[in-house]
């Protein structure tokens, strides 16, 4: 795996583990969640099933029998999550807009790997908040679509990788501008008359 031209090692610091864990607990969060939606559901339509009358029966049973399987796409999307994150942290980057060395790579990958462990965090918070209202409104509450949380989630995720990017840029600058500026600095010594003498 390289970063830039330069090998790096995948490396595993205390924040990015705990930034691992969390999201791992969102994920298992929401794989019980969807499963326990899904056990209830169908116990709920058997209920209304079992009471025999042909007309609910025939408007809602039909209707929604095969639709709480939608709620299987968010289990799928964190499985997506979790799969981009394994091929960006574990593939070779280019970062052609900094001028990465051999000293700075491991430091740019690290920072790297961790924004993009971070944002694993908001992302799957936000899968959960649609997956809330989609299980309300199958449950036959009219719940707004809109959600304040994704969007919330959406500016963490833009802090975060705007933060990275400029911290990788601070890591990345050039060390000649910061000697240039020494070097036009003129040190002057002026002699006294008296020294000579």
């Amino acid at each position: 795996m390289k970063i830039g031209k330069y090998p790096v090692k995948p490396s595993f610091r205390v924040a990015r583990v705990v930034s691992d864990v969390l999201s791992l607990g969102i994920a298992v969060l929401i794989f019980s969640v969807t499963v326990n939606f899904i056990t209830q559901y169908r116990m709920m339509l058997q209920k209304i099933g079992a009471e025999g009358v042909s007309e609910i029966e025939d408007s809602y049973i039909s209707a929604f029998s095969w639709s709480y399987w939608l709620s299987l796409i968010f289990p799928a999307l964190v499985v997506g999550v979790f799969a981009a994150y394994l091929i960006l942290t574990l593939t070779s980057r280019k970062l052609n807009k900094f001028n990465i060395t051999k000293r700075t790579a491991q430091d740019v990958y690290d920072w790297y790997a961790f924004c993009v462990s971070v944002c694993k965090i908001p992302v799957l918070m936000g899968i959960f908040d649609v997956m809330y209202i989609f299980h309300q409104r199958m449950l036959g509450d009219k719940i707004s679509f809109f959600s304040l949380q994704v969007l919330l989630d959406i500016v963490i995720v833009a802090i975060i990788i705007r933060f990275t990017v400029h911290r990788i840029r601070k890591i990345t600058e050039t060390k000649d501008t910061v000697q240039s500026a020494d070097d036009s600095v003129v040190k002057v010594r002026v002699a006294d008359n008296d020294d000579k003498e």
